[in-house]
């Protein structure tokens, strides 16, 4: 049995080294790849700080985009949530809706990634369509339904993955699944327009509008409260599922800098494509790094050992 898992150990490691090579290689040798500061607008530093300047009233907003864009972000999360609620009834527990709720509640880190992170959302100017400020920045309302819809579909799919006890290469899958996700939701919006943009040196833009870098973090993130959510489900049935409320943001936040942290300091500076593309990497690896770590010491498997299924039982306190 050891020596099973030691062989599948082995094996993980070489496909995943083949495949971060792989990856490397073909983001240096990508015709675009040296361009990313101008992928989505252009920069423009500040005269003071010599940070990027977000495009403010540059990129104004289109409100019937708005509209619809949240018309159709709505709807999907919508149907998420009627999941959560079907497997709340199915399993006779609050978790997931803690879930969904918990989803919501993200808003609040969300703005601030995406100010240290060169995302800029499109604002009316409307007081009454006004959220909240962060820094000088206005929030409509609408972002609130963005932000909660990538938290629940993200989230969600990773939880669906672990309430039916699939092999460990089943949850990397999963987070493959969410990374493709978040690609066609955020390539959709991005090209559509007037609804939000990235700024500042943006790597990793593969396709023409969304960083890349930004699927391995974010998924990451959100994947340690889902863990964790998991991990405790017994403890946190019940009225205890008020805890998720903050448990996700919390997590979120924090495995979000972890991950994002290189990255975020080239965005916010001035330096060559070259290194811009290699912090966007090292990102993304320690991304990967994290979620190995969520499986291996929340959820108690091998994270390289892709056959192997949950062997801990809940935690009960």
């Amino acid at each position: 049995m050891l020596t099973s898992l030691q062989d599948n150990s082995t094996k993980g490691w070489i496909v995943t080294a083949f495949s971060l090579s792989v990856g490397l290689a073909f983001l240096m040798l990508w015709p675009d790849a040296g361009h990313a500061q101008t992928a989505s607008s252009t920069v423009f530093l500040d005269t003071t700080f010599r940070t990027p300047a977000p495009p403010n009233d540059a990129f104004p907003q289109n409100a019937e985009h708005v509209f619809y864009g949240t018309l159709f972000m709505l709807i999907a999360g919508l149907i998420m949530t009627f999941v959560a609620v079907f497997d709340s009834v199915r399993l006779k527990t609050m978790v997931p809706i803690g879930i969904v709720l918990g989803a919501a509640v993200c808003v609040f880190p969300e703005s601030i990634d995406n100010y240290l992170a060169g995302c800029f959302w499109s604002v009316s100017h409307d007081p009454d369509k006004l959220l909240y400020f962060l820094m000088g920045r206005e929030y409509d309302y609408y972002v609130a339904v963005m932000w909660w819809t990538f938290g629940t579909i993200l989230g969600y799919i990773f939880y669906i993955a672990l309430q039916r006890n699939v092999t460990t290469g089943g949850l990397w899958i999963a987070f493959g699944l969410s990374g493709v996700a978040d690609i066609i939701m955020e390539e959709l919006l991005l090209r559509y327009g007037g609804i939000y943009t990235y700024f500042g040196h943006q790597p990793l833009v593969i396709l023409g509008y969304f960083p890349w870098w930004w699927l391995f973090v974010n998924v990451s993130a959100i994947y340690l409260s889902i863990a964790i959510t998991y991990r405790f489900r017994e403890w946190l049935s019940g009225w205890r599922s008020v805890f998720i409320l903050a448990l996700m943001p919390l997590c979120y936040i924090g495995g979000f800098t972890f991950a994002g942290l290189p990255t975020i300091y080239v965005i916010q500076g001035d330096f060559s494509p070259l290194v811009t593309q290699l912090a966007g990497i090292l990102s993304c690896i320690l991304a990967l790094v994290q979620t190995g770590g969520i499986i291996y010491f929340i959820l108690g498997r091998n994270p390289l050992a892709f056959g192997e299924r949950e062997r801990l039982t809940t935690l009960k306190i």
